[in-house]
């Protein structure tokens, strides 16, 4: 009845997993949800940042991330993308000084001249399984021992464990080894999660039984999706996190 998309992402799977619906919504109809503040302070930062990181060691000071990110600001013409925010949370200043914030808190998680990264929004394309993915790792840094250490900016809140587990924060982060391993014959050795707002560095270090793991939910993933596909039957799992669905006011749990 439906066509499944050619590729599938982490995100794509974490979104189907989360609600087959609003995976429906956004992936097979193309609804797309307009930005947000979070969304737009996340790519803001993660911009910055990756400008920031081409510097040379010694020039990346804090002042030299204010001037990238006044330069940034500027070039993207990221005052306009936030004023026209439908729902902001503060004023423009207050947009600036939240990012500010979480680009100086890297100094509390790493030292930038003592940080040397191999690679910033990598593109990465494989095949686990018959399944066939696509995502952009934030960045990896490879290691003197050729293995490999992923790492992604969070300008969010750091996850309530009662509600999200260890392996479901950096299940994108592993599908992204599992793709290296597949596709470049790179083995990643740890994962990072650096969340920015609150100057935390979650780390998990990669065993064979969490990527056999990943790998599993990869693979059921790819067969929920092509039988609900096939049967146009998209499940809604209903829960608190609906009252934020950009989806809601059609989704048929809350129509009906």
């Amino acid at each position: 009845m439906f066509e499944p998309p050619a590729y599938l992402s982490p995100s794509s799977i974490t979104t189907f997993r989360e609600c087959p619906m609003k995976y429906k919504f956004s992936k097979i109809d193309k609804i797309q949800e307009p930005p947000t503040w979070f969304t737009h302070l996340g790519t803001f930062v993660h911009e910055v940042l990756e400008h920031f990181y081409q510097l040379e060691a010694s020039e990346r000071t804090v002042s030299t991330v204010r001037a990238t990110a006044t330069s940034r600001w500027k070039e993207s013409g990221w005052e306009a993308q936030v004023l026209a925010l439908t729902k902001p949370m503060g004023s423009v200043a207050d947009f600036k000084n939240t990012a500010f914030e979480c680009m100086t808190n890297l100094w509390n998680i790493e030292d930038p001249q003592q940080t040397e990264l191999s690679g910033m929004e990598h593109e990465v394309l494989a095949n686990i399984d018959g399944v066939e993915l696509k995502g952009y790792i934030d960045r990896f840094i490879i290691g003197d021992d050729g293995n490999v250490i992923i790492s992604d900016y969070k300008t969010g809140a750091i996850p309530n464990p009662r509600f999200k587990s260890d392996d479901d924060k950096f299940f994108q982060l592993l599908a992204y080894a599992l793709m290296l391993q597949e596709s470049d014959q790179e083995e990643t050795s740890k994962l990072q999660l650096l969340y920015l707002k609150h100057s935390k560095n979650h780390e998990m270090i990669v065993t064979p039984v969490r990527l056999a793991v990943a790998r599993g939910v990869i693979v059921e993933t790819k067969e929920l999706i092509d039988q609900a596909c096939e049967t146009g039957e998209f499940s809604c799992n209903i829960s608190k996190l609906c009252d934020w669905c950009f989806h809601k006011p059609y989704c048929p749990a809350h129509t009906q």
